[in-house]
């Protein structure tokens, strides 16, 4: 019986694809060790326990109630057969699939989208270029690599969208300009900023940082908690 690199699931959200409800599925393993990151649980790769008729059995209970199925994790595109199988199940049982991802890998992010096995991605773009080990956790710059994935995107004509999780060490003006220049170089009409959260709760001192932030620069950005 084929075992998944699935860690957990999330049956029901209304805030992991926009204006629709799905399912979302977190694989395990992260190539970025986030400072701020909130699903650490799944930075790790474990054996694989997830059985795949458990997905099936899953997505054929809830069709005509869910609308999509979303792919997250950890990072979903270390696992690139097992993700495009279960997209292809998902489309073939009449689901949207969405995808969250770091962007690490464009030429994975490609084959799904040249394979159209994604109907939205949601992809992070973590820091202006100098910052953006840092704000991963990693040695490795891999702020090349995701604008070429935000680039593919563009190209595709598939839905997405751009966010920054904005955490205490990068919640500063200087910082978040030049990362408002980089989605101003990539033509990013609606930059995201999402709140850094920890157990659930929007940290409030940031919060209002990006509030004010906003304000006395006249700027345009989205500010999610």
């Amino acid at each position: 019986m084929k075992k998944l690199h699935i860690g957990g699931v999330t049956p029901f959200s209304t805030i992991d694809y926009p204006d629709n409800l799905s399912a979302v599925f977190f694989f395990q393993g992260c190539v970025f060790r986030c400072p701020y990151c909130h699903n650490s649980e799944f930075q790790e790769i474990k054996e694989p326990s997830y059985l795949l008729k458990e997905f099936v059995d899953f997505i054929g209970d809830r069709k005509g109630f869910l609308d999509a199925i979303v792919f997250s994790g950890g990072e979903p595109l270390l696992f690139l057969d097992e993700l495009k199988l279960l997209c292809e199940i998902s489309k073939e049982n009449g689901f949207k699939t969405g995808l969250h991802t770091t962007g690490y890998s464009p030429e994975r992010l490609s084959v799904l989208v040249e394979k159209r096995l994604i109907n939205w991605a949601g992809i992070d773009l973590k820091a202006d270029m100098d910052n953006y080990p840092f704000a991963c956790g990693v040695e490795k710059n891999f702020f090349n690599e995701t604008v070429k994935s935000i680039e593919i995107l563009k190209q595709s004509g598939i839905d997405f969208e751009v966010r920054t999780t904005v955490f205490k060490e990068i919640a500063k003006v200087d910082l978040l300009k030049r990362v408002l220049e980089t989605y101003n170089k990539l033509n990013i009409e609606t930059p995201i900023f999402q709140v850094y959260s920890e157990q659930g709760k929007p940290d409030k001192e940031i919060e209002i940082f990006l509030e004010k932030f906003k304000s006395e620069n006249n700027l345009n950005f989205v500010i999610r908690k």
